[in-house]
């Protein structure tokens, strides 16, 4: 029953299957290459201000910006394809 919900709830365009035009859906507006590059700004920003010690930031928060801007280049790749 739960799972139903959910499926129900991520199937943005209630054609009752879960697939990749859901999911084109739903980041539509997060994922674009302003995202990517405004994470590509903070983790060049944030490792320079590391190195010439002007903060410390703890160097998971910038392999998680990475991540999040590989999936987000990944995610805009295989839209732009499916076009």
């Amino acid at each position: 029953m739960l799972k139903k919900k959910i499926e129900a709830w991520l199937d943005m365009n209630e054609d009752g299957v879960l697939n990749f035009e859901d999911l084109k859906i739903a980041t539509a507006p997060f994922v674009s290459h302003e995202w990517m590059f405004v994470g590509g700004l903070f983790i060049f920003i944030g490792s320079l201000g590391n190195v010439f010690e002007i903060w410390d930031i703890d160097t998971d928060a910038f392999l998680a910006a990475a991540g999040l801007v590989a999936m987000l280049e990944y995610a805009e790749d295989k839209r732009s394809r499916r076009k």
